[in-house]
């Protein structure tokens, strides 16, 4: 006889009642079977989509002796090897071998290598499920009944999951779990005040709400949808290059405290990518929320059924819907499972990761500080590739372009895209943070809504972030193409393009920072390589017609380059930084030089702050202190020395390369500060009609050679300088409004002339 877990004790010193669940006349002889020679009752019920809690409820009003033990039963049937379909049978729950016909049971019944076993979950005496269902629910909302059927389900769930692997442990909740909580009554009571709508109304519409968030976890549309995503990733990116040894330190974690699965979104792969690699690394699944535009049929009903939530976008009018996602994470912290979500809340354009949205960070931290677990682990995962498809939509949407909306034909041609090579995929973890460490123990009397406790979840949140980058591998397409964005627009030869790449693998190896292997661009094979790659996928251009080769980005192509680039430009910043404040410390006396170093900086910083992830003002300073002795130690006498800025970027850094860093947002920053100055002081400027104006601007502005970079006319960039005129407020009338205009104009004017001389300076060392 097959069993999944310990046979029950054959004489327990109390009355025992097994609730054998049963499908078909098979598993029910099975079960008669197993528990025959056991002293206890047997109560037979058979298993159906319908809950059972009927049955459940006549057995629990025919007992009166709270000492009786109610020991949950069923038989699960386990796939043979190679049995398992692929491909769409899997994904659409077709020939599902856990769920074999009658006549399959009865051949299996006697089996000499049976491929059932016997489920036995861990008893429970019916007192210690009653004062259970008190303390859970208050005695309200849900019937005891219904609470034993569902916790006889749960329990033999978690008897179950050892059979299937850790992987396939995720939640399956139904909408009456949430509603009998105790904090579910209590928000619903706050919530019928705040709204002055009746608690029936708004009940009704909460249990709707969570239907629509309810998931899934069947072990046979788990295995689907992973061999699906690996058959759909693989041809275009391989085998996922992972540390293994950062996996296996998840292990710990995920035995220790349920965690959040925090990933970058650089593509539509990147779930897919996420789940396969913690899959085939033996670790479970984490219940991924996402944007409910993705649950277009037939992969949305298939994703629920795997784990996916999906959440509807702009709930900030839907004070009902808040309150049931609130809850609803809340439930899920409190029993431990592993939540995972993009904290950039949509795919990165532009390469770089974007600021966090805190939503669902703020439910979460709430849940915690309310004292529901005792501590949660942060996981930041960094993704990479080599390439990836979406560059052309997102060059066109920066365009002014429309986001493609998701659905079938979407998918259809996003799969067939697939088929192409685009290098590899990188998977990195960073060292997890713990909520409790960070935040400090939970409070239930804290005020969640303070300024203080606002700080700390910003800086948990961008804690996440800066991780993510420093984990995130500098691939060989970043270098190349940072170098070739380098040039103002310039093709050029091969030679002069491999010391500039070499110069950043060096910069990024004395700084310990991750390379991936592609980076190894010193061996020319490895920069042929890349160029050849490169130019396949039409962002690099060669011209063979003059005495020498020379490379360049493409016609139209600079977006998707610059989406490769960004990806290692955090890891460049503090230079680029450091060069622009040595440039302008020049203009003050020697002896106020290093002062004036540090203030242009966080004038910089400041500046950029809508772009990058900085450390607080005195880490900052710190690690660009780190920053210019690593580069030279003597820097602080050379700067006090300097007769120019030529000879401070001569001495100090050799070749200048905060031209190709910094230039592209700066660019974008004076167009839409061009724009601001052109219109009138006395009304409030509007962010659409600014934004439409300096796409208009930019393209002429590219045209007369104005600017240098195509990439600075993005709509994405637009946006973020937007967020700055707006925090230093040149958006709304006030006093001085057209002299503080010009004020800032001038002095990003004298920045990008900085960077105008570090470009010469760039070229003339290399031999340009």
């Amino acid at each position: 006889m097959a069993t999944a877990a310990s046979t029950p004790d054959t004489e327990p010193k109390v009355q025992r009642i097994f609730l054998a669940l049963y499908r078909g006349q098979t598993e029910r002889e099975l079960l008669e079977r197993h528990t025959a020679g056991l002293a206890g009752r047997l109560v037979a019920i058979e298993r159906s989509d319908a809950p059972f809690s009927v049955e459940v409820a006549r057995l629990v009003a025919s007992l009166d002796d709270d000492a009786v033990e109610l020991a949950p039963l069923r038989i699960a049937w386990l796939p043979r090897k190679g049995e398992l379909p692929s491909g769409w049978r899997a994904l659409l729950g077709l020939g599902d071998p856990r769920e074999p016909a009658e006549s399959v049971k009865r051949r299996e019944r006697d089996a000499a290598d049976p491929r059932w076993r016997v489920v036995v979950a861990q008893p429970a005496a019916l007192g210690l499920l009653r004062a259970r269902w008190k303390q859970r629910t208050g005695g309200r909302g849900t019937d005891f009944a219904d609470f034993v059927a569902r916790q006889a389900e749960l329990s033999l769930e978690r008897a179950e999951y050892p059979l299937y692997g850790k992987r396939f442990k995720m939640p399956r909740v139904e909408p009456a779990d949430v509603i009998a909580a105790p904090g579910f009554a209590a928000g619903l009571a706050r919530l019928v005040e705040e709204t002055g709508r009746t608690e029936t109304e708004l009940l009704a519409e909460a249990r709707g709400y969570l239907e629509e968030l309810r998931t899934g976890h069947n072990p046979f549309a788990i295995e689907g949808m992973l061999r699906f995503f690996r058959a759909a990733y693989e041809k275009a990116y391989g085998t996922v290059d992972v540390e293994p040894e950062q996996l296996e330190q998840l292990h710990d974690v995920f035995a220790r405290y349920p965690a959040l699965i925090l990933p970058a979104h650089k593509a539509n792969v990147d779930a897919p990518i996420v789940n396969t690699v913690l899959a085939d690394h033996g670790l479970p699944l984490p219940s991924l929320f996402a944007g409910i535009n993705m649950s277009f049929w037939p992969m949305g009903p298939i994703m629920r059924r795997a784990g996916y939530i999906f959440l509807r976008r702009d709930i900030r009018e839907n004070a009902t819907y808040r309150f049931v996602l609130r809850e609803y994470l809340a439930y899920l912290i409190e029993r431990r499972f592993n939540l995972s979500w993009f904290p950039e809340g949509t795919r990165s354009r532009t390469g770089k990761l974007l600021p966090p949205k805190l939503g669902l960070l703020t439910y979460v931290v709430d849940a915690y500080r309310q004292g529901r677990i005792d501590d949660i682990m942060l996981v930041p995962v960094a993704l990479v590739y080599d390439q990836v498809y979406e560059t052309k939509d997102f060059a066109n949407e920066a365009k002014g372009g429309k986001k493609k909306p998701e659905n079938l034909g979407w998918m259809l041609r996003y799969l067939r895209s697939l088929r192409t090579s685009y290098g590899k995929a990188y998977l990195r973890v960073a060292e997890p943070l713990s909520m409790r460490e960070a935040l400090g123990p939970p409070d239930p009397h804290s005020d969640g809504k303070t300024p203080e406790a606002q700080l700390a979840l910003n800086k948990l949140s961008l804690a996440v972030s800066w991780r993510i980058n420093q984990a995130t591998p500098i691939t060989g397409i970043a270098l190349v193409t940072f170098a070739l964005l380098a040039t103002g627009g310039r093709s050029i030869p091969r030679e002069r393009l491999a010391r500039f790449a070499a110069m950043l693998v060096n910069h990024a190896r004395l700084r310990g920072q991750p390379l991936a292997d592609s980076a190894a661009l010193e061996d020319p094979a490895a920069l042929d390589a890349v160029l050849d790659t490169l130019m396949e996928s039409g962002v690099v251009t060669r011209f063979d017609g003059g005495p020498v080769p020379v490379y360049g980005i493409a016609e139209g192509q600079h977006i998707g380059a610059a989406f490769y680039r960004n990806s290692m430009l955090h890891f460049v910043l503090e230079r680029a930084i450091a060069e622009v404040s040595a440039m302008s410390a020049v203009a003050a006396p020697p002896a106020r030089r290093e002062a004036q170093f540090f203030e242009t900086a966080l004038a910089l910083r400041e500046s950029l702050k809508f772009e990058f992830f900085f450390r607080e003002r005195p880490a900052f300073e710190d690690g660009l202190a780190a920053e210019m002795d690593l580069i030279d130690q003597d820097w602080r006498r050379k700067l006090a020395e300097a007769g120019s800025g030529r000879e401070v970027l001569d001495s100090l850094f050799g070749v200048g390369l905060a031209h190709a860093a910094l230039r592209p947002f700066l660019e974008a920053y004076r167009i839409v500060l061009d724009v601001l100055l052109t219109l009138p002081v006395d009304t409030a400027a509007q962010e659409k009609d600014v934004l439409t104006a300096a796409d208009g601007l930019g393209r002429q502005y590219l045209l007369e050679q104005t600017i240098r970079n195509p990439e600075a006319v993005s709509r994405q960039l637009f946006a973020t300088a937007w967020q700055l005129a707006s925090n230093v407020r040149l958006v709304e009338p006030g006093p001085d409004l057209a002299a503080r205009r010009e004020g800032r104009s001038k002095v990003l004017r004298a920045t990008l002339a900085a960077l105008d001389q570090i470009e010469v300076q760039c070229r003339e060392a290399l031999g340009g």
